[in-house]
């Protein structure tokens, strides 16, 4: 019975293939797991919270996305391949980004921190939420 994290996975592995990427097995392994962690990490995303909530320590993200390492992807094919697995082969597509900054006072809040705010053109205490969308054109 597939769940829907390894349908999740499986869409990213064929994304993977038809990107061409020439990465080892072992880094495929590593970056399937950053996705999925990337979908588990509350707050911010850095190597120390993948070591925390992954099944790796920190080094080994680090080694893994090392200067040299991480050249070898072709990250824009890689998201174009995600893309064309849910809108299809052809078309003009759009990328909508959205962030919206929301006044929050007080320190108990989770997630609360500071953000710009394009309205007061600085940096305010408060919240951020971002809206990402992919849009096809045609």
């Amino acid at each position: 019975m597939n769940t829907g994290l390894d349908q999740y996975m499986d869409i990213f592995k064929d994304a993977v293939e038809d990107s061409a990427a020439k990465i080892t097995k072992n880094f495929e392994k590593i970056l399937i797991e950053v996705i999925i962690l990337f979908m588990v990490i509350p707050r911010k995303i850095n190597f120390t919270q993948m070591g925390r909530y992954g099944l790796h320590v920190e080094q080994t993200y680090r080694n893994a996305f090392g200067l040299k390492k991480s050249k070898c992807i072709d990250w824009l094919k890689l998201n174009v391949s995600l893309a064309k697995h849910f809108l299809g082969k052809q078309g003009r597509w759009a990328i909508a980004i959205d962030p919206s900054y929301i006044s929050k006072a007080g320190k108990k809040t989770p997630h609360i921190g500071r953000f710009w705010s394009g309205c007061a053109q600085s940096v305010k205490h408060g919240l951020e939420i971002m809206g990402i969308g992919l849009i096809d054109i045609d």
